[in-house]
Parts: structure tokens; C-alpha cells; sequence
């Protein structure tokens, strides 16, 4: 794009014409007549456009869209998005709008334009704004049309291979947002040629030194490992053909960019990493995929834990073959990578491929339905986030997870982003089905909704009605749908919660002074309004329970002067609580209050009133400032699970831990977490649990059963 383009008056420079006429040639194996002339036209009109412009590099400008097209053209994509590649600077960098462009195009190309054009003539405050803005006007156009991201990678390619006349600082920030946003788009698109070739780019433009340094490792080690992958190939061929199969047998070797983040999250040097090399084969059927699987190993020792089958189940972006390591010559690891030739193709060009099926009339590609929700869940990421910052990291978060595998009560296959939780899973299934989440069974065992789930897990979710989502949830998801999902419905809730119980508080407060709402002269509350910046009687309540107020001194402002002279001779009705107020009320960890405790409320600013029990240590302050302090009571017949800790001394022996939770699962009761302590003095271990209980008596009951156990020699719970 305008990354390297540099605007100049000088004369038209001339186009290669070689690669003008390889360019039509590759056009001509797959596009008719008429689309490859309106290719032509949009060349003819571009090139008009940009006459007496040249890039950084010194090529004439035209060379940069030209490049985009015929990368674009190798992967067979439609005469559209050609048009749209050749033309995509037009509106950036001439004074040509889109309404021209639309006029002598059409509709759809010239949306493709658009989409990848910058917002450039709009002026931002920080240059991380206008990224953000970028990023996002980008991933609408792709939501509306896929093959915009298609053409800004291109772009991003070929910006990429003449990017040394950039400034270091320039070629440094180019290279780092194509790691971290590009690059990873390419891979969720499925197109793994274009993401290797994108990192190694990259790389070398952001650590160039690093870069040179373990290409001629590599280069090197090419070189003494020649003959042994020549061997293997031999050997293997042989093997397969003699079976009967028709196959495809290709050694490869690793990218650089690939072994660099092994050896930086492994902290490996470069002689520790032995799996540089690998070998392709390609077969002509799923069938051949799993007889080849077994012939290499009967050939070669597997590597134990190193077997992928994404055939039987693909990536999320549609990728498919089979993965094992192998002990070869020598002991040295390799990695076998077994597909179908039509996997082949569709694990090199992605999403492209649906373009190519489409011009070939066949339905052998599925409908890129993930693709598309992948996209609608960016565009929620976009509603979510407020500051550009935010925006940034969100997206790349979601663009760098790995897999889980798991599957619905009904059989059903989910994947999911590992270290995903309870609570991804329930909103990857529906919105409403985390919303009203109340408890879940992982392999008929009940289990905390920050579980983390794991590969070929049974997971099966139970809601409530009037449920709502825990505002602690944010602490563990790892999805950006349940993240996006669980504010929105809290932005919904807070608001009505925090004027519900901020109403209360209020008149609870007023008795002391003897004094109903409706009583207060409405100059007298205009006033008190004005003063707390509340245009409205609702927006004060919200204020109370939010605890930015503090209801007493509200009360205090209203009440009659007469009244509050008294010193407060009539008391406040206690406030009772049911555990569904919502955000506005939450529950202490230092003490953990449960339902038959005796508690106190304490107004705390932003979170509205935090609940603890009346012996806590942390509350002693806010018993003696009355203003600071709500007297609480449970109400009846409550209905909820409450977090409590427990501290469990056992024997230390084998088998002791899987015992506690047999025990606690029995009566009913969720492990939230565990935390496991030698005791050195006496030789015992120290278990600390939060798990989740109905109430006291509950609670009461599981540690008298816990005390029943052999191994345990204490059960406390924790004061504070």
C-alpha cells in the first residue's frame, strides 16, 4: 500500500515487460477473453493513475500493484479481485475517489478498493489511533467481502520484499505488525505458503542480524543433512510404490522464522533444535493417507505423543493431514507431514481455494463457514473495545491461540482455543447459554466454570433462569467471544442492579432521619442532584449502589436540619440479601461470607457493597464509621452456591488429595481451587480448598464427613 510509495513528478517510468506478459499468461490458463480485458482496462486506468509517481525503491509505482495482481493470479483467484489488487492504491494515493472507480468498475470492486485503502485523510491524535482505525475499517470490508484481507496480503508481500529502502525504524514496525496481525490472518485463511514466506519477511526486517545468522546455520546444516534426507526419500518411495501406492514424496526443510520461536520459547541453541528437515507425501486418497501412516512406521520408530490425525479432525481453517515424528538415521527426529493431493493444495492457497473451485464449477471445497464466523467475532471485538490500545491487543490476542478438542453432551465436535474454560465453551455454544450459566459436568464430573478444558473432553452445561454473567470471568476467559459477551450483558445488568439496590440503601438510610422519599422537597432533591452531577433521580441511585455515594451522607443532605440535631435517634432496618443483586454486590475473599454466617456490608467505590462476615478482621475499621458499614441478614430460602475456604491437614500419603475430592464431590459441593503445602516440622501436608456450598449447614456437614477420613487430621475454615 503507501507504505513505500513516495509521490514524485518525474516521467513515467516503464513497466517490466516480461513480467507484464508472464502476468497475462498466467491469466490466460484459467480467465476467458472479456475478463482478462477488463483486467487490461483496470491496468491501462492505474497506470494512467499513478503516471509520474515512483516508490522509495526508485521503481515506477505501478510495479507495487502489478506485483500484488500476479501473486494473486498464481493462486487462481477471481478477474474481481485482479482488478481490485491492481487498482488498490488508486484511492490512497491519486485523487481518484470511489465513486470514479465504481463508475468505470462497478460496485464490487470498487468496495474491494475501498476496503483496502487507509483512512489517511482523516487526522488521528496518536498514530496508535490511526492503526486501530485502519485495522477495523479493514475487517469490516472483510466482513462483507473475504477477499479484501486476500489482496492486502499481497500487498503486505510484496511491501515486504522491497522494504530496504525504508528507514530501519520504518522496516522494524512494518515487520512486527506483519508478525503479529498479518502473518496470523494468513494462517486463519489457511494460507500457509504466504504465512511462511510473510514471517521470514518479517523477521529479517525486524532482527536482521538474527536473521543472517541462523540462515547460514541452516544453509550449513542443509548441506551435512543432504544426504541423509536424500537416503530417506529413496527409502520411503521405494517402500510405498512396492505397496501399490502413487505417491509424492518431498523432503523440506523448516522456515527460519519457525526455528527462531522454537529456540526462543524453548531456549534452545541452535544445535538442540534437530527437527529441521521434514518429509511430504501426497497420495491420491484418504484411504492411501492412513496405509502410508503405516508403512513409515513399520520403517521408522514413532515418536511417543507426537501423532496429529487433522484429517478426521480439521483446523479451523480447514487444513487437513496427518502429523508424526519419527526416530530416523542416526536418532534424528522428523516430522511426517501425509495428506490427499487435493489437502495439499487447499493447505497451501486457504481460503483462496474457494475462488478456484468456484471458477472450476465443483463443490468439493466446504463453504468457508468458520472463516466467517472467525470474522463476525473480530467485528465483536470491535463493539467491545474503547481505546485503540485495546482494540490492538484484543486482536492480536485472538489471533495467536492454539486448539482444544472437545465435545457437546450430544457428540458434537467444538474446538476451541487452548487453556479454554467452562465459560468459553458455554458461549462458544450459544450467547444465552453462557449468560445463564449455572453449573457444568466435564466426564459426568461436576467442575468450577474456570476448569480448563482438554483434548477429547465431554462437556455438558446446566443454566438457571435469571442467571447472569460473573463479573470474575473476565479474570480466565481466553476467547474473545466470551469476553466480548460477558461485558456486554454486564453493561446491560449493572445499571439496573446499581438502581435497584442503591434505591434501597437510600431509603433504608432516610429512616434514620424519620423521613420518606416522597416527603423531600423536590427543590431540596433538584439541589442535592445538581450538586452530585445526577440529572435524575435514577442516576443518584445508580451513584448509591455503585458505592461512588455514600447512602447515609445522601440521606444526611435530604434530611431536615431538625432531624439530623437528634443524632440519629431511630435506627435503619437491616438490608436483606439473596445472592441475586447482581454486580453491585459481591462477596469478600478474605472471609468468604456464606448464607448463616452473620455479616456486614461495606460500601466500596466502583464495586457498590462488598459482603463479609461479621468476625472478619478486615471490616473491624467499618463497624466504627457508621457511614461506611450496612447491617446485612440473609433472606429465606436461598437458592445459590457461595465460595468458602477450607484448610484440610492430612497425612502425607499416596492418594490422599484424590480421596478430599471424592469426598467433597459426593455432597454436592464444586472445587473452585487447591493449593497443596508441605509441612516440614511434622511431616503432614496442608491442603487448601475454595470450594462452592449451598450454606453453613452444608459447609458444616462436608468438613464432619472430612474429619471421618483416616488421612485427615484437622479441617478448619479460614476466619480472614
Amino acid at each position: 500500500m503507501g507504505n513505500l510509495n513516495q509521490k514524485t513528478s518525474s516521467k513515467v517510468a516503464g513497466i517490466n515487460t516480461k513480467r507484464f506478459i508472464d502476468f497475462k499468461k498466467t491469466l490466460q490458463k484459467y480467465l476467458n477473453t472479456y475478463q482478462i480485458k477488463k483486467i487490461e482496462k483496470a491496468f491501462t486506468f492505474a497506470q494512467a493513475a499513478h503516471k509520474g509517481q515512483k516508490r522509495i525503491s526508485g521503481e515506477a509505482f505501478i510495479e507495487h500493484p502489478l506485483s500484488a495482481a500476479s501473486y494473486l493470479a498464481s493462486l487462481q483467484l477471481d478477474y474481481e479481485s485482479i482488478m481490485a489488487a491492481i487498482l488498490h492504491d488508486v484511492i490512497e494515493d491519486t485523487e481518484i475517489e470511489k465513486e470514479n472507480l465504481k463508475k468505470k468498475f462497478g460496485e464490487k470492486v470498487s468496495d474491494l478498493v475501498d476496503g483496502v485503502s487507509k483512512l489517511d485523510k482523516i487526522n488521528f491524535s496518536t498514530k496508535e489511533e490511526a492503526d486501530a482505525a485502519n485495522l477495523r475499517k479493514m475487517i469490516l470490508a472483510m466482513s462483507q467481502d473475504i477477499r479484501v484481507i486476500l489482496i492486502k496480503l499481497a500487498d503486505r508481500r510484496h511491501n515486504l520484499k522491497t522494504i530496504n529502502a525504508l528507514s530501519y525504524s520504518r522496516r522494524r514496525k512494518i515487520g512486527k505488525e506483519t508478525l503479529e496481525i498479518f502473518a496470523p490472518i494468513a494462517l486463519r485463511l489457511g494460507l500457509h505458503t504466504m504465512k511462511i514466506e510473510l514471517e521470514d519477511l518479517a523477521f529479517e526486517s525486524v532482527h536482521p542480524f538474527r536473521y543472517k545468522v541462523l540462515k547460514d546455520e541452516i544453509d550449513k546444516s542443509r548441506g551435512n543433512r543432504k544426504e541423509i534426507m536424500t537416503k530417506i526419500k529413496k527409502v520411503i518411495e521405494a517402500k510405498l510404490l512396492a505397496e501399490g501406492l502413487k505417491v509424492n514424496v518431498i523432503a523440506r526443510e523448516k522456515h527460519v522464522y519457525g526455528i527462531y520461536k522454537k529456540m526462543f520459547q524453548k531456549e534452545l541453541k541452535f544445535s538442540d533444535v534437530h527437527d529441521l528437515f521434514g518429509v511430504r507425501i501426497t497420495v491420491s486418497s484418504v484411504d492411501d493417507c492412513y496405509r502410508s501412516l503405516g508403512i513409515i512406521h513399520n520403517l521408522y520408530t514413532p515418536m511417543p505423543g507426537k501423532f496429529k490425525d487433522y484429517i478426521a479432525i480439521p483446523k479451523s481453517n480447514g487444513y487437513q493431514s496427518l502429523h508424526t515424528t519419527i526416530f530416523g538415521p542416526h536418532g534424528l527426529p522428523l516430522e511426517f507431514q501425509i495428506r490427499t493431493e487435493e489437502m495439499d493444495f487447499l493447505a497451501q492457497t486457504g481460503i483462496a481455494a474457494h475462488w478456484f473451485y468456484k471458477t472450476k464449477k465443483s463443490s468439493t471445497i466446504q463453504d468457508y463457514t468458520k472463516e466467517q464466523q472467525w470474522i463476525t467475532n473480530l467485528l465483536n471485538i470491535q463493539q467491545d473495545s474503547g481505546d485503540p490500545k485495546g482494540y490492538l491487543e484484543s486482536i492480536k490476542a485472538d489471533l495467536h491461540p492454539g486448539k482444544v478438542y472437545v465435545f457437546t453432551h450430544k457428540g458434537d465436535i467444538l474446538e476451541l482455543p487452548k487453556r479454554s474454560t467452562i465459560i468459553d465453551f458455554a458461549y462458544a455454544v450459544h450467547t444465552e447459554l453462557g449468560n445463564n450459566f449455572h453449573s457444568a459436568n466435564v466426564d459426568n464430573k461436576i467442575v468450577s466454570p474456570n476448569f480448563i478444558l482438554k483434548n477429547g473432553q465431554k462437556v455438558e452445561i446446566y443454566t438457571k433462569e435469571n442467571s447472569f454473567p460473573n463479573p470474575s470471568w473476565l479474570n480466565f476467559v481466553v476467547t474473545e467471544k466470551a469476553r466480548h459477551s460477558i461485558r456486554a450483558a454486564l453493561r446491560l445488568t449493572q445499571r439496573e442492579d446499581a438502581i435497584n439496590l442503591g434505591e434501597k440503601l437510600f431509603k433504608n438510610s432516610l429512616i434514620e432521619y424519620e423521613i420518606k422519599l416522597d416527603e423531600i422537597p423536590s427543590k431540596t432533591m433538584k439541589m442535592v442532584l445538581q450538586e452530585y452531577s445526577c440529572s435524575n433521580l435514577e442516576d443518584l441511585f445508580c451513584e448509591i449502589g455503585l458505592g461512588n455515594r455514600i447512602p447515609k451522607l445522601v440521606a444526611m443532605r435530604v434530611a431536615p436540619v431538625n432531624m439530623i440535631k437528634k443524632n440519629v435517634k431511630k435506627k435503619s432496618k437491616e438490608i436483606h440479601i439473596q445472592g441475586t443483586e447482581g454486580l453491585v454486590l459481591s462477596y469478600a475473599k478474605c472471609c468468604y461470607p456464606i448464607p448463616g454466617d452473620s455479616i456486614i456490608g461495606s460500601i466500596s467505590q466502583g464495586k457498590g457493597i462488598v459482603v463479609h462476615r461479621q468476625i472478619c478482621n478486615s471490616v473491624k475499621h467499618s463497624k466504627k464509621s457508621n457511614e461506611q458499614s450496612i447491617d446485612l441478614v440473609w433472606s429465606e430460602n436461598i437458592d445459590d452456591f457461595f465460595s468458602v475456604c477450607i484448610k484440610v491437614e492430612v497425612e502425607n500419603k499416596r492418594g490422599v488429595l484424590a480421596q478430599i475430592s471424592s469426598i467433597i464431590a459426593k455432597n454436592e459441593c464444586n472445587i473452585d481451587s487447591v493449593t497443596y503445602d508441605d509441612t516440614k516440622e511434622t511431616g503432614h501436608n496442608i491442603m487448601i480448598f475454595v470450594i462452592s456450598v449451598t450454606d453453613l449447614k452444608a459447609l458444616s456437614k462436608l468438613m464432619s464427613q472430612l474429619k471421618k477420613n483416616v488421612n485427615v487430621l484437622n479441617v478448619a475454615r479460614k476466619r480472614s
